[in-house]
């Protein structure tokens, strides 16, 4: 059952979809092959740190993760960020093997790049054993709440859009909303919403933590982006550019999946 109590969960005044729409950070992933040291995107302040062993992106774009470690990748952002919220989005597939009980390959905010970020905001992939929950999000702990029947890993080469929203309403984050595969009209009633103090009250890195995953098991991830309005985390053009390219495009750009 879809959440519908997203404004008075996380105690925001408003989230205006187009409203200063603003991209805090973004990188498609185009340069093919390793990730360390790449510098594509925009709104970082260094290249992106990642184990070689486990992390390459592929030729038609996009990382692939074929192993384990607590900082697969971790990049540092431009500035700090200490807004009240923050959309985070990217795409992901399962490329090869299945997810078994507790396959995790999530991404984390933080203020440091060292240690496991496991008690720290996350996003992604976490298959709680069921086989029909993989999707989650949270801002503390271990666990997270799940997008009901997500199971994401049962079709290889099928691409989800993942979206995120952040949220603190006092000092620190403490609220953590997620679509999956959302459309314009679901801003209202996201599939699943972590509430927990995060002990963050703002963000200066970010990366992907990968766990459990086996011999064999390769995951994708793509477009991803760090903003500010729900109308930039679905890639929907702002009024302005709708009257200019024609209110057409609207539709096409809505739900559009890139392939990986």
């Amino acid at each position: 059952m879809k959440i519908q109590y997203l404004a008075l969960a996380l105690g925001l005044v408003a989230v205006t979809p187009s409203a200063m729409a603003t991209i805090i950070a973004a990188d498609n992933f185009n340069n093919a092959g390793e990730l360390n040291g790449q510098n594509g995107g925009m709104g970082w302040d260094s290249a992106w740190s990642a184990n070689t062993g486990i992390t390459q992106v592929a030729s038609a774009g996009g990382v692939q993760f074929t192993g384990n470690n607590d900082n697969a990748a971790y990049r540092q952002l431009a500035s700090t960020f200490s807004g009240n919220q923050l959309f985070v989005d990217y795409y992901v597939q399962i490329d090869s093997g299945s997810l078994t009980s507790n396959d995790f390959l999530a991404l984390w905010l933080d203020t440091t790049n060292a240690g496991d970020h496991t008690t720290r905001p996350n996003i992604g992939i976490k298959s709680d054993g069921s086989g029909s929950n993989d999707v989650f999000a949270r801002t503390t702990g271990t666990g997270g709440s799940f997008v009901p029947n997500s199971n994401i890993g049962s079709t290889n080469g099928v691409t989800y859009h993942i979206v995120g929203l952040l949220s603190k309403s006092g000092g620190n984050y403490n609220n953590f909303a997620v679509w999956l595969d959302p459309v314009l009209s679901n801003l209202d009633s996201p599939d699943a919403l972590f509430s927990g103090n995060s002990g963050l009250s703002q963000l200066t890195s970010i990366g992907f933590r990968s766990a459990n995953l086996d011999s064999g098991d390769a995951v994708s991830l793509d477009n991803l982006r760090l903003s500010t309005t729900w109308d930039e985390a679905l890639s929907v053009p702002e009024p302005a550019t709708l009257a200019l390219l024609g209110m057409g495009l609207l539709g096409m750009m809505v739900g559009v999946r890139r392939k990986i």
